[in-house]
């Protein structure tokens, strides 16, 4: 149990590593309404966190991989196509790392977020926390581990619950950031967001590298 509970919270921290530099820009390019489009693109990202975890839990307690039975061997193989599909990012990542003196450039939908309403910031946050490819296989490969766990529904929800907690809590407390800070320590904010981006591939592909690694060997030990 401990150790399923140990692979589901580094599946959380690893959503939440990888979502860093794709909030911290986008909450920066949502300036007009700063607090209310902020906080609806914060809301977006946790509801669409939750919502395809709760769904990944219930369909494989609903297909026989619950707290109660045991691992069904359609969940390990699950893993090792999650793995796999890890290692692929990671690679494909590696591969679009910026060169040596290349700036990294926004992509056109991001660069046009200075218009979006209230709404489009939600649905925004949304799309980009439950259809994002790297999100999906973390969040089900967590669904499937949380489900698999021997610890009962109570444990289920629990466990979900500190994974959607840890998994969001970068989008938390960006936006707390940006809400009390004053003009100043902003800026060295928004110097480290583009830090963050311009190293992101190199951080992004090493960690899916290591949790694909993780869920591969033990989705081939469970076999």
């Amino acid at each position: 149990m401990g150790e399923a509970i140990g692979e589901s919270i580094a599946l959380a921290v690893g959503l939440a590593v990888t979502s860093v530099p794709v909030v911290a820009i986008v909450l920066g390019l949502l300036e007009e309404g700063v607090g209310r489009r902020r906080l609806a693109f914060a809301v977006g990202w946790l509801a669409g966190v939750a919502g395809v975890l709760a769904v990944v839990i219930a369909a494989s307690d609903a297909l026989g991989t619950g707290p109660d039975t045991s691992p069904a061997r359609w969940a390990s193989i699950a893993r090792i196509v999650l793995g796999t599909a890890l290692l692929g990012l990671a690679v494909v990542d590696w591969r679009a790392r910026p060169r040596h003196g290349e700036p990294a450039e926004l992509p056109p939908w991001m660069r046009a977020l200075g218009g979006a309403t209230v709404g489009r910031s939600l649905g925004l946050g949304f799309l980009l926390a439950s259809c994002n490819p790297k999100n999906i296989v973390l969040l089900v490969s967590g669904g499937l581990t949380i489900a698999a766990a021997p610890t009962g529904l109570v444990g289920e929800l629990v466990g979900a619950a500190v994974f959607v907690l840890v998994a969001t809590s970068p989008v938390v407390v960006l936006v707390l950031l940006y809400r009390v800070l004053p003009p100043g320590p902003r800026q060295a904010l928004d110097a480290a967001n583009a830090w963050i981006q311009e190293h992101n591939a190199v951080v992004m592909a090493v960690l899916l590298l290591v949790i694909g690694a993780v869920l591969l060997v033990n989705g081939i030990a469970s076999l």
